[in-house]
């Protein structure tokens, strides 16, 4: 017999439709099918304290790679509870995100908690309503209705129209088309009516949650929660969670412990309380020191009762055999004996996050986690070439292709650098650009020295001439480039003595750069000699540059020039001349299309980007 899949169906067995794009890079262990597809995690309750200006914690936080999911719980700031603003709702969720969390956020009016009145859950529909295309402008975020609307009296029907009603006004109202997390009823310990409800709401796309704690009672039993509670909620086929769990000191009742055990083994995530935030009387936060106590911590330890939450978390199966992307754009500095490597962060699509990045160099691994984009490898050699590797790998053990970058050791002899600099704008084929030859300090200052500078690729770049530095003299006969312009040898002294002992960035040589062709070529320098005042030789380090070589031509403005061929359009109007016109269009047009598109060409302040600096710098070229 044919099978018809449900929106539910896709939603128990596709990661990617089960949190309809709750998908930042996250960290630490996913929840199988059966349960929503981020995985375990801690709650945060920052409303309530410091203004909403504190510290998170996320140095410690991420320490720990089971904690995959943060459960933010926001005021709603039209009540005057607290002072705290949708911006600064905003910053816990980006930072949320920018850590590699899944996120779930709820709308936490205390007041209402336990309410059975319909028009608090409207409340809690109508500030996502207000708030949340800004909450979830930069993140993508879990929307939790609210946080435990709903008594122990409340009935399943009394439930699903509260609901019904709320689900409307947000999908109405928002872009937000993910699933919505659905407390159960009586403090969230209600998974019998939930269990009924759920079947009687219209919208399909539903997470369900149960908080569980100690004093958990199930009014449909009459007694303390216990684990087979849990199977009403699993067998409506709608992803769950445990939303909450906690151990109240000296608490009896239900076995929280064994029912959360229950739950991940039914496949759920579970969400611990707290991260920080928890102002009972003996307060449940893993970090050290409570918000209530401490506004201006910058950093967090774990607190004695950490153990009782992070002991819970993890462990879950992924199902995920899909590697993240290769990390990108990697980029060193080295010194004697390290090599310091970093990069763009990488992705996963699997649904398991990802979960640490592994830097190798020459057999020496080192091992940070996700959402740090920086390593540090030591004990190498001096003076040596290596190949440095980062491989991004995922909370399902799944690992990326190796991203690779050459960097050299230093040699030991000397912190200073003879290097290639480039003005920051491309060059156009025919026409020409000055690079100079800088040394980095002249801690004795400079007496003489011989260098070479070459182009690695003929075909898209030549040396046209060259010459000393302003404050030095040729030594011999005049620098000029070889016949088929791939290097120049330049000899020089400081003969008037200009360069003094501590100077920096001093400027050794120039070279006159043709384009020829569209490309890119590395422009080297190599040095044979370099003389300090007294005669003591200066061992450098070098350091080469890119050229990119661009055929001119900006697809917008029609008929925009470039009057001083710099490779960059000051003529907007085409009429052969930068004049007050050309800086109107411009600023009218720094956020078209046309004008985003061609950065290259109108960028003059070579920032990579076009800005109001760059109407300044236009204004100023006015004829």
């Amino acid at each position: 017999m044919e099978h018809t899949y449900t929106r539910r169906d896709l939603l128990r067995t596709t990661a990617a439709g089960a949190i309809a794009g709750a998908g930042v890079a996250a960290t630490g262990a996913t929840a199988s099918a059966e349960g929503a597809s981020f995985g375990d995690g801690v709650n945060l309750q920052p409303s309530y304290f410091c203004s909403g200006d504190q510290e998170l914690g996320w140095e410690l936080m991420n320490q720990y790679p089971d904690i995959d999911t943060v459960r933010i719980e926001i005021e709603p700031f039209s009540f005057g509870e607290v002072a705290t603003t949708v911006e600064d709702a905003k910053r816990w969720i980006d930072e949320a995100g920018e850590n590699g969390k899944h996120v779930v956020a709820t709308y936490h009016h205390y007041p209402d908690n336990g309410s059975a009145d319909a028009s608090a859950l409207q409340n809690a529909a109508e500030f996502w309503v207000e708030h949340y295309e800004t909450l979830s402008r930069d993140t993508d975020v879990v929307v939790n209705m609210m946080n435990e609307w709903g008594n122990h009296e409340v009935t399943a029907d009394e439930y699903a129209s509260a609901y019904d009603e709320a689900i409307s006004t947000v999908r109405e109202g928002t872009s937000y088309d993910g699933p919505i997390v659905c407390d159960a009823p009586g403090w969230g310990q209600g998974t019998y009516r939930l269990a009924d409800a759920a079947e009687m709401i219209d919208d399909d796309d539903l997470i369900l949650s149960a908080h569980v704690y100690p004093s958990a009672y199930n009014s449909t039993t009459g007694q303390s929660l216990v684990p087979e509670d849990l199977d009403a909620m699993d067998e409506t086929d709608y992803p769950c969670m445990i939303g909450e769990f906690g151990n109240y000191a000296n608490s009896t009742g239900a076995d929280w412990s064994a029912i959360v055990d229950y739950a991940k083994e039914l496949g759920w995530p579970v969400i611990g309380w707290a991260w920080n935030g928890d102002g009972s009387d003996d307060p449940m936060n893993m970090a050290d020191p409570y918000w209530g106590d401490d506004c201006s911590a910058s950093s967090y330890t774990e607190s004695d009762y950490f153990d009782v939450v992070y002991d819970k978390l993890g462990g879950g199966s992924t199902g995920d055999a899909t590697a993240p992307s290769s990390p990108s754009n990697l980029s060193v500095t080295t010194s004697e004996s390290s090599v310091t490597v970093s990069w763009d962060a990488a992705s996963d699509a699997g649904g398991s996050g990802l979960a640490e990045y592994v830097v190798s160099v020459a057999g020496n691994e080192t091992t940070v986690p996700a959402g740090t984009t920086e390593a540090t490898v030591d004990g190498l050699d001096p003076d040596t070439e290596y190949e440095v590797s980062v491989v991004a790998v995922d909370g399902a053990g799944n690992a990326s292709d190796a991203a690779t970058v050459a960097a050299t050791t230093d040699d030991g002899t000397s912190g200073a650098t003879v290097s290639v600099v480039m003005p920051p704008a491309n060059l156009v084929p025919g026409h020409e650009r000055t690079a100079s030859v800088l040394l980095s300090e002249a801690p004795g200052g400079v007496s003489g020295f011989d260098l070479t500078v070459s182009v690695s690729d003929t075909s898209v770049a030549t040396i046209e001439s060259a010459a000393v530095g302003g404050d030095m003299s040729s030594i011999g006969s005049e620098p000029a480039p070889s016949d088929d312009g791939s290097t120049a040898v330049i000899s020089g002294a400081d003969l008037s003595e200009s360069v003094s002992e501590g100077a920096t960035e001093v400027e050794l040589a120039t070279v006159t750069l043709a384009g020829q062709s569209d490309g890119e070529t590395d422009v080297g320098v190599d040095v044979s000699n370099l003389d300090g005042n007294a005669g003591d030789e200066i061992s450098v380090s070098t350091r080469s540059a890119t050229l990119t070589v661009v055929s001119p031509g900006p697809d917008w403005p029609d008929g925009a020039t470039d009057p001083d061929d710099d490779g960059l359009y000051e003529d907007l109007n085409g009429n052969g001349e930068v004049d007050y016109d050309d800086v109107v269009e411009y600023f009218g047009e720094m956020e078209s299309d046309g004008m985003q598109r061609n950065v290259e060409y109108y960028d003059y302040n070579g920032n990579d980007q076009i800005d109001y600096a760059d109407v300044v710098d236009l204004f100023t070229q006015v004829d």
